[in-house]
Parts: structure tokens; C-alpha cells; sequence
């Protein structure tokens, strides 16, 4: 290659970088797009352990998932399971009682209590063993038709438990965990056609009739597969021509897991309904993970659930996880009771700390397809925006604010990297309706005012 043809080569990378480097993002407060109910992970099982760990240590695991005064995963939902099987593990026998309810009641309250966090979310995994067609808690099997009043019932007593013991309505009621599954571990399927008759005909006119304000979602399958799969086997089967699962159900709902679980288109049932969309569990790898490539995957997410996908939940698997694989938020050992936190932890509550419920999603974009772009309109203050660098190089990316009438004077960016998590930094003016940051590589930054 002669002298000229390097020197070619180098003016050419140059520019490159130089465009590369560089991002112009909009944030259109005048296009608002759903609203947020927010982002939670569940305690099912595992809410068992949490007295297990020193006082010290159950309080730092309590504030690492819900404490927004600092660096936390911010959560603002708890997904709780009934665990009907021990609640009635025979005709009329009942036991809220039971150690796997309580500790889920335990937990509720005083994260309710401490940190303000009074969503809770509670889903079936199977219901009792006498009501299915495999007389056993796991390996699927359907409810008998013939038992659909007892346990629609037998809800509702749950609900009503519930309500006593932590002193507010559960928020939501999930009919059934992964219908589409038939597992080792508790687990019962529902189609489509038995959904609608157990709601509409039992358990919707039991709640009312008990005077329950939950609100009910369906389905809750394992695979969400993009809106094709989901809409064809699940949301129009459910709600097409069928008005009156339409007045019942309120939220439709899905896993993320399977082939395709990419989050950034909508589901067209959920969308014609008019019905709230919420993913309520994810997690991937079955090795721990905590690095700074696994948090931005779940960025990446979560930006493709609130920007395209038009959801309103973002739910991680569990809180807490002892298995050693990457299921939890809190990753703990059930020997020698020590936990160690990962960055998705922080990774999520980028978004989750700060775009609390009540928050509407702001149509927002970007030039770099390298810097994603999640904006909302908080419930406090103007500004919540999160700008994700998952490339190798820092951009220098300038954010037009159109549509508002007043911007704060500077905003407070709150950066993750595989340094740091959610280290407040120094304020960065506004100009003009416009501020300029540099995201550097592999980061998370969240800019808020």
C-alpha cells in the first residue's frame, strides 16, 4: 500500500469514528404513548429464605431491590405466588398459615412499610391437587370442570386473606403461571376456551360478589414468540368476539421466554382491546453472569418493551435466586448464606428507580442506532431518560427536548458501567431545550430532572 493509500485509509477511519462517535436523540413530550405500571421481580419460593440472612443482610438485599434513595434495582412491583396446593391441600382444609404464604406476606409488608412498595402482583401456579385431572400439585393437568366453582371460591378466600394480612386489595390476579406448560414443579394448563369459562361464568362474578376490586390477567404463557405467536394462540382466542371476557379480564400478560423474545412490537389483541400489556418474567442463562455485556442485555430490553412493544410492566424472574444461575437479582448461596449482586441489578433500575408508576412513556429516537433512547414524562419532576451505549467507543450524544414548556436548568445523570453502579454525577446544563452528554462505552446512563 504506497503513502498516499495509508493516509486514505486513516482519514476515511478517522471520519468513521467521528460519526460514529456522535448521536442526536429526541425526546417529544408531545406524543406521550402508554402508561407505566412498573417493573418487578418475583418472590415465589424464595421469600422462604429471607429470614435466613443476618438482620444486616436482609436489610441490604431489601434495599439493593427496592430503595430508591440510592444505587437498587428500584422496584416498584412484587410478584407473589398463592400456592393454592398448600393453602387447600384438601376439600375445605385451608392454611394461609402455611410458611410459603407467610413469608410472602412478611416480605410484602415490610418492604410495603419501609420502602412504600404496594404493588403486588400474585400468580397461580397450579391450583389444588383434588380439582385436576392428574390429582397431583405438578406435571400440568387441567382443572375438572366440575371443581371450577370451588376454585373460583378458593380464590377468592385467598384474595380476601391477602387483603387482611397486608391491608390493601391484591393489585392483580393472575389466573394461571404458564398455562402452555407442563413442569416437574407445580404447574396446570389452561386453553384459551377454559380460561374464558372459568373467568367469565365463576371466579369474575365469586370476586364480585365478594366485593374484590383485583384486577384479573391472562394468560401468563411461558413464550411470548413476537405478537404473531402470542396474538394467534392466546390474545385473540381469548378476547375476539368474546365481550364479556373483555369486560372481565383487565391486563393481558406474558413470559419472555422462547425463541423470539424480542419485546419491541405490540401485541395487536392487546391493542385492539384496548388492554395493558405486562411482561411478568424473564431470565436467560443458566451459568451467573454478572457482567456489564448481561446488564445491557436487559437495557436492550426493556428499551424494546417500552419504546415499540407498548408495555407497561417490566417483570425480572426471581428477586432472589440460589441456584447459581442467572435467575435472580440477588444471587445468594442457601450454605453459608452470602449474596452477591450483579450488574442487571442496576442495569434495571437505571430505568426502574426512576420512572416509577404512573409514568408515561414519551416517543423518543435516536440518530446512532448504538445510543438507545427511553424517555418518559415521571410522576416527579420533567425529565427521566435513559441512553444506553452498548458499543466499545464513547458517544457524545446532544438530547432535543420538543414539546414541553419548561425544562429544569440541568439534569443529574446516574451512570452504570462495569465500574460502577449508578454513580450520581456531576449536573449537566440545559441550553435550549437541549443537553449534551458523553456516554461512554458500555454503559447506562440515566438523566433526570
Amino acid at each position: 500500500m504506497s503513502f498516499q493509500q495509508r493516509v486514505l485509509v486513516a482519514l476515511l477511519a478517522g471520519a468513521a469514528s467521528a460519526w460514529a462517535a456522535t448521536a442526536n436523540v429526541t425526546v417529544d413530550y408531545s406524543k406521550p404513548k402508554q402508561t407505566l405500571s412498573g417493573f418487578g421481580a418475583s418472590i415465589t419460593w424464595t421469600a422462604n429464605d429471607l429470614g435466613n440472612f443476618s438482620t444486616a443482610d436482609q436489610a441490604a438485599i431489601l434495599s439493593a431491590l427496592y430503595n430508591t434513595a440510592g444505587p437498587s434495582a428500584g422496584l416498584s412491583l412484587i410478584r407473589a405466588g398463592s400456592m393454592l396446593c398448600q393453602f387447600e391441600p384438601s376439600p375445605g382444609s385451608y392454611n394461609f398459615n402455611d410458611p410459603l404464604i407467610q413469608s410472602e406476606m412478611s416480605w410484602i409488608n415490610r418492604v410495603k412499610s419501609t420502602y412504600g412498595v404496594n404493588q403486588v402482583m400474585v400468580s397461580t401456579w397450579t391450583p389444588p391437587a383434588f380439582m385436576k385431572s392428574n390429582n397431583s400439585c405438578s406435571n400440568g393437568g387441567s382443572v375438572l370442570t366440575q371443581d371450577y366453582p370451588d376454585l373460583a371460591n378458593t380464590m377468592v378466600l385467598w384474595m380476601q386473606n391477602a387483603q387482611a394480612a397486608i391491608g390493601q386489595p391484591i393489585n392483580v390476579w393472575s389466573v394461571q403461571n404458564e398455562p402452555d406448560q407442563s413442569t416437574s414443579y407445580d404447574s396446570a394448563n389452561y386453553t384459551p376456551a377454559q380460561f374464558i369459562s372459568f373467568v367469565t361464568g365463576y371466579l369474575k362474578p365469586a370476586m364480585v360478589n365478594a366485593g374484590l376490586s383485583t384486577k384479573l390477567t391472562v394468560p401468563e404463557p411461558s413464550v411470548w414468540g413476537g405478537p404473531s405467536y402470542y396474538d394467534s394462540n392466546w390474545g385473540y382466542p381469548i378476547l375476539q368476539n368474546q365481550p364479556q371476557m373483555d369486560a372481565d379480564i383487565d391486563i393481558m400478560s406474558t413470559h419472555d421466554y422462547g425463541a423470539n423474545y424480542d419485546l419491541s412490537s405490540p401485541s395487536q389483541a392487546a391493542l385492539q382491546y384496548n388492554k395493558p400489556m405486562w411482561q411478568t418474567e424473564v431470565y436467560r442463562g443458566h451459568s451467573y453472569n454478572g457482567s456489564i455485556t448481561d446488564a445491557l442485555s436487559w437495557a436492550d430490553s426493556i428499551y424494546g418493551a417500552l419504546n415499540g412493544g407498548n408495555f407497561s410492566v417490566w417483570c425480572y424472574w426471581w428477586a432472589m435466586d440460589y441456584t447459581g444461575d442467572n435467575g435472580g437479582l440477588i444471587a445468594y448461596s442457601n450454605t453459608n448464606w452470602t449474596y452477591q449482586i450483579p450488574k442487571r441489578t442496576y442495569a434495571i433500575g437505571n430505568f426502574s428507580r426512576f420512572m416509577r408508576p404512573g409514568s408515561i412513556v414519551l416517543t423518543s429516537t435516536s440518530s446512532n442506532s448504538n445510543i438507545e433512547a427511553t424517555a418518559v414524562q415521571p410522576v416527579s419532576g420533567t425529565v427521566a431518560l435513559v441512553l444506553t451505549n452498548s458499543s466499545k467507543q464513547s458517544i457524545t450524544t446532544t438530547v432535543t427536548f420538543s414539546g414541553v414548556s419548561t425544562l429544569p436548568s440541568s439534569l443529574t445523570p446516574y451512570r452504570t458501567s462495569s465500574t460502577e453502579n449508578q454513580a450520581q454525577l456531576s449536573p449537566v446544563p440545559v441550553s435550549n431545550g437541549a443537553v449534551t452528554i458523553t456516554i461512554p462505552a458500555q454503559s447506562i446512563v440515566s438523566l433526570v430532572g
